[in-house]
């Protein structure tokens, strides 16, 4: 018996090898500083746009991060990103965050990527006295 390898098995390795590689160019690099705009209007119609910058650190296909922006009358507003999900060029992420006075604020974005630009839409909903309010509209961003 011959102690070089079967052809089988170079085709097997090689498929394997193949396999894992095209696995990692297909999913982007997405970790890093990205700024750009948010905008949204609720269900009455009230419209606001202002400016955002999110900070993503990706692991494999998991993301986590933080998401600030500039909202007209609540002023700067941060959201730690809890969980995210990066697949090709599509890009998905949750976060959550109180507001010290009492109430609540969830983020939930899903968007693409392509090459140094990120676009989606965000639905944000706030808690607070008066109920739930939703907000859903396009968030743009160039990485930096």
């Amino acid at each position: 018996m011959r102690n070089e390898p079967s052809n089988l098995s170079l085709v097997l390795c090689f498929a394997i090898i193949t396999t894992i590689g095209c696995e990692r160019l297909s999913r982007p690099n997405i970790s890093g500083v990205w700024k750009g705009t948010i905008q949204a209007s609720d269900k009455s119609g009230h419209k606001w746009q202002g400016p955002a910058e999110l900070t993503l650190n990706q692991n494999g296909d998991a993301i986590t991060g933080s998401l600030a922006f500039t909202h007209p009358q609540g002023g700067r507003v941060q959201i730690p990103i809890s969980s995210g999900v990066v697949s090709k060029d599509a890009v998905t992420f949750v976060g959550q965050n109180q507001f010290p006075m009492g109430g609540s604020i969830e983020v939930t974005f899903h968007g693409t990527v392509s090459g140094a630009s990120l676009a989606g839409t965000t639905d944000m909903t706030s808690r607070g006295l008066f109920g739930p309010v939703t907000n859903t509209g396009p968030l743009s961003l160039t990485k930096q």
